[in-house]
């Protein structure tokens, strides 16, 4: 959940681990640094992003300073190892992948859906059933969550703005109201497409009195 968008990360790697890796902190809005004597075909078609810049050798000390995040994506776990105490020693969190005894952080398994997103983790134990956990719960969301979270979001700051009468806990109550409410949430969704939240609003209000 770290918001990383324009922050330096460094990947250790250059096969298709890192490649994966690559790809999700660009999304991510990640500026991003790739050190490795080899690097895949895959991973090379990347800086086509101008986020994202290689250099191509072996690890060096000294290559994690300035770093938000560093990701070691190697099946050399001495080489894991020297990252490990590198970044440890300046503060950044570390995730050597598939080898948590070098890592301060893990990386669930995740989806996203709109705003929505979810991630799951096992503390580094088995990312595969992470993974099977989150397909499940990824069958289970509802295919109009994205359109229930724009009418929330909006919901949310009308709430303060055209309310300012409600407390926090009472603008919580009505959010929380409607998130629980299938139908509140249909009716929520269609006054959003229609610009009428307000109206909804009101109603409730005058419900609740």
């Amino acid at each position: 959940m770290y918001r990383i968008k324009g922050k330096r990360v460094v990947v250790i790697g250059g096969g298709e681990v890192a490649c994966r890796k690559v790809k999700d902190l660009i999304t991510a809005g990640a500026i991003v640094t790739v050190i490795a004597p080899h690097i895949g075909e895959d991973l090379f078609a990347l800086t086509n992003d101008h986020s994202v810049t290689i250099v191509q050798r072996l690890y060096q000390k000294g290559d994690c300073k300035g770093a938000a995040l560093v990701f070691s994506a190697t099946n050399n776990t001495e080489i894991n190892q020297q990252v490990f105490y590198e970044a440890s020693e300046l503060n950044i969190p570390i995730n050597a992948v598939d080898d948590p005894d070098n890592s301060t952080f893990y990386v669930p398994s995740f989806f996203t859906r709109g705003k929505l997103l979810v991630a799951v983790s096992t503390g580094g134990a088995s990312p595969a059933m992470a993974a099977k956990v989150r397909r499940i719960i990824e069958g289970v969301i509802p295919q109009d969550i994205e359109k229930a979270l724009d009418a929330l979001t909006a919901i949310r700051k009308l709430l303060k703005e055209d309310f300012p009468h409600l407390t926090s806990s009472e603008r919580s109550t009505v959010l929380k109201t409607i998130a629980n409410d299938e139908h509140l949430i249909a009716r929520a969704i269609a006054s959003y497409n229609n610009n009428t939240l307000h109206e909804l609003l009101n109603e409730l209000m005058a419900n609740k009195k």
